[in-house]
């Protein structure tokens, strides 16, 4: 099982030698004492640097950590799997950045649709207005064909994985923790939607790892790497999700920020990401798809033909609670909290369902989060 696996676990016990000579060489050579075997020069050529070469030539080899993690998987009693960076199912995208994880621990689906995917990140504790927008955004997105990628922390990315989950679209998740860990306790039925709708949730932290200040800058950057680019919502100046923005920047991905009230600490993050020059001001999904080549929105053009059938699917009630919904607003017009109050309905769940209402041109969203019947 996973004989490159162990391998470079083997190879990972020598002091200085890096994980990205490790992947080279593993790529060429089946073994850790094949590599151990080439001469100076050929490991210089791999990026192997002196003191590491003299290393490798002394270290003995020990299968201690690899056996450990396997017992750990196995008895964690989860369909979680193992993907390195030497199979044909690692994510594309990652595989591209500089340095990326030699391997990946994962629940659920693989799928080569990732390839086509953007991040969307922002703060854990959105406003009305930020929920709405970022669950519109991630199910707008999802219609047009994009695999929604985010860390199933509370606020903005669980708000953007329920966005594409309502509409039967794939995302996927990046833990800052082990995977065996839970978020937090809130996300426990979001991750297993995401697994049992075809989505994935991935982990690069070995079994056992529990969520830190440090894990998650590592997190932000697999988030990053999977994507083709990262959408900020609301975002704080010190908020984690800039650090999303900046991996991104360093990986050559496209950044967009959602635009916010300028004299709110709330949004400063965003704004001012838009305001040097990093990140590009969006009104619309138009406005995210108009940035990438040509060869991604030749691809994203066939899935929208898709998404407009879906659309179409969509001009009945969904459910009960939108047919309730729009019973209630038959009789006058309502805001969110008004709403809220009458149905009893969490906020995201109520703006999912009044943002399908509105996509099938049941209702309108009028100023203040006012919501009305769309006459005919």
């Amino acid at each position: 099982m996973h004989e490159k696996l162990k391998e470079y676990f083997r190879l990972e016990q020598v002091k200085l030698l890096t994980d990205a000579s490790i992947i080279r060489m593993l790529g060429k050579y089946d073994t850790a004492e094949e590599c151990r075997e080439l001469s100076d020069d050929e490991l210089c050529i791999f990026g192997v640097s002196k003191s590491a070469i003299r290393n490798l030539r002394q270290g003995s080899f020990s299968d201690d950590k690899y056996n450990s993690q396997i017992e750990l998987l196995q008895a964690f009693n989860r369909s979680v799997c193992i993907v390195t960076i030497f199979d044909e199912d690692y994510p594309a995208n990652l595989k591209n950045i500089y340095d990326p994880p030699p391997f990946l621990y994962y629940e659920g689906t693989l799928s080569s649709r990732d390839n086509i995917s953007v991040a969307i990140v922002g703060s854990r504790s959105l406003s009305r207005s930020g929920i709405y927008t970022v669950n519109r955004l991630s199910r707008e997105l999802a219609l047009a064909g994009f695999v929604i990628v985010s860390g199933l922390a509370m606020g903005a990315d669980t708000v953007a994985h329920i966005g594409a989950l309502e509409i039967g679209k794939r995302t996927v998740s990046v833990l800052g923790s082990g995977i065996d860990k839970e978020v937090n306790a809130s996300s426990r039925k979001t991750r297993k939607r995401i697994v049992e709708e075809g989505g994935a949730v991935f982990s690069q932290f070995p079994i056992g790892t529990e969520a830190t200040n440090y894990t998650f800058p590592a997190r932000n950057r697999i988030i990053s790497g999977m994507s083709l680019g990262v959408v900020i919502g609301e975002a704080k100046k010190d908020s984690g999700s800039l650090i999303t923005a900046n991996f991104a920047l360093e990986q050559g991905k496209e950044v967009f920020a959602i635009p916010n009230e300028i004299f709110n600490l709330k949004y400063e993050g965003g704004n001012n990401l838009i305001k040097t020059g990093q990140a590009k001001l969006i009104m619309n999904v138009e406005d995210i798809i108009e940035e990438f080549p040509d060869r991604i929105r030749n691809r994203l053009t066939s899935q929208c033909s898709c998404s407009c059938e879906d659309k179409t699917s969509l001009r009945t009630f969904t459910d009960e609670t939108e047919e309730r919904i729009y019973n209630m607003l038959i009789e006058k017009k309502m805001n969110v909290d008004e709403l809220s109050d009458l149905t009893g309905l969490d906020t995201g769940i109520l703006m999912g369902k009044l943002f399908m209402l509105e996509m099938n041109k049941l209702i309108l969203r009028e100023p203040n989060n006012y919501f009305s019947i769309a006459r005919k």
